[in-house]
């Protein structure tokens, strides 16, 4: 049988019943590959290596487990490849349990016992659905991929003028300020302008101040000499030598202090500098992108921000506004999380509602693209957990006011695994602490819950 065939897949734990449906779809289509299983276990395995178009699935596949087999091998399948078109056959007193399989991802039902011609017919619709749906993804999952690149998506005529300035700061090596409040993503213009410039092929070299004094700044941006101050044991390389024809990103610049913006200011006009007990003068010739939440003029009046240095940093600007006030670009953000948080941990998650769509488009978001990630993440979960194919508006942890945990400063990566610690724990109290049926439960191999686990104790 030629790889290139459509593959149908047969599952039924009655051997005789399954065999015969096997052998009369293949009588009639001799261009498909039609494979049994009579377990859920070979089930899986035959979609793993011989990845099928279609697959028909007694809903009682496990006597013992009754429907409930069934409905959990649908979502199984959707793992192996979410583009699988799946029948389902049942009996009549089991039909409710037909349109549930359909929540969970099924595309139809059948009753038992099924007419052949009837089973044909909506095979070869399912497999020609399939190959559709699979050349969809894929364009759709490039697409995102393209978008992803940059780090930025846009649909609001805010974000395209931010784009044509990306576009435009890749195209040379002039000094870029990038502002906007917490969360809008400054960091990913930078990086954005980093791979689309001539510099994309040498370091992005990231640097955020810290509360430490001028002279620790120093050591970390100019480098160090051994013995220059105690705990200086080997000589270090700072930020400024290793972004040598690369792009040297400062997040929070305004947090520097006057006397470091001085030393900065120096080395930006000059392209030289001294490491730190040393009289050698060295070269570096980088790209400065600079990053800051706060409001310029006001930090120009406080002198937190000196003006010639303000000057340097600042020959192309670009302000990025809070996602309250580029509310079109919501949804294609939140098809990206969803898209990208469903590959990364293979997910059967195929989109949000439009309810839940409406419920975030609703929301200001004070914490921005970081909150939305978070919160959209965090649905994706939620609704894996409880067998959804699509984020429902309970899925969504979004606050009924402005005082929540995503602005107070938590990261993403913090946030995820408040929300992931969560859920275990949920999960071991439905399973009276049975750790294996809580990991099963939640779909997590046993490094992954006791690496949870651990963290929670």
């Amino acid at each position: 049988m030629s790889s290139d065939c459509p593959v149908v897949l047969f599952v039924d734990d009655d051997k005789p019943s399954v065999d015969g449906l096997t052998r009369g779809v293949q009588r009639r289509a001799e261009s498909f590959d039609c494979r049994a299983a009579y377990s859920a276990e070979e089930a899986l395995h035959l979609a793993k290596t011989h990845l099928p178009h279609v697959a028909v699935v007694d809903l009682s596949l496990n006597p013992e487990m009754g429907p409930e087999s069934g409905l959990r091998l649908v979502s199984d399948l959707l793992c192996v490849d979410n583009g699988i078109r799946i029948l389902i056959l049942t009996g009549h007193k089991a039909e409710r349990y037909g349109i549930q399989a359909i929540h969970v991802g099924a595309s139809s039902f059948i009753s038992k016992p099924a007419s052949l011609d009837h089973l044909y017919a909506l095979i070869c619709d399912g497999v020609e659905h399939c190959e559709l749906r699979r050349e969809y993804l894929s364009l759709k999952s490039q697409a995102k991929q393209n978008a992803r690149s940059t780090g930025l998506f846009s649909h609001s005529s805010a974000m395209k003028e931010v784009l044509d300035t990306v576009s435009y700061a890749a195209s040379n090596k002039q000094a870029v300020l990038i502002t906007g409040e917490t969360g809008t993503g400054k960091g990913l213009v930078a990086h954005a302008i980093h791979r689309a410039s001539d510099q994309k092929n040498a370091g992005f070299i990231r640097f955020q101040p810290s509360y430490g004094g001028h002279d620790l700044i120093s050591s970390e941006l100019f480098g160090h000499k051994r013995g220059t101050f105690t705990g200086a044991l080997t000589d270090r390389k700072g930020l400024i030598e290793e972004a040598h024809r690369g792009t040297l990103f400062i997040d929070e610049v305004a947090e520097l202090s006057r006397e470091t913006q001085i030393a900065l200011l120096e080395v930006l006009q000059e392209k030289s500098f001294r490491q730190l007990g040393s009289n050698q003068l060295k070269h570096s010739d980088f790209r400065l992108i600079s990053a800051t939440n706060k409001n310029i003029d006001q930090a120009l009046s406080k002198d937190e921000l000196r003006e010639d240095f303000f000057h340097r940093i600042g020959h192309i600007r670009i302000h990025l506004p809070p996602l309250r006030e580029r509310k079109e670009d919501i949804p294609a953000l939140v098809d990206g999380f969803i898209e990208s948080i469903s590959s990364q941990d293979n997910l059967p998650i195929q989109g949000i509602s439009s309810a839940a769509r409406s419920r975030l488009l609703s929301f200001d978001w004070p914490g921005n693209i970081r909150q939305l990630q978070a919160v959209v993440e965090g649905g994706v979960y939620r609704a894996h957990y409880e067998s959804r194919r699509f984020v429902e508006v309970e899925d969504l942890d979004i606050p009924a006011n402005k005082e929540n945990v995503y602005s107070n400063g938590a990261s993403l990566r913090e946030q995820v695994k408040m929300f992931e610690n969560r859920l275990v724990k949920e999960a071991l109290e439905k399973h009276n602490s049975n750790q294996t049926q809580a990991a099963k439960s939640l779909n997590l191999d046993r490094t992954s819950f006791r690496r949870i686990m651990e963290r929670i104790r």
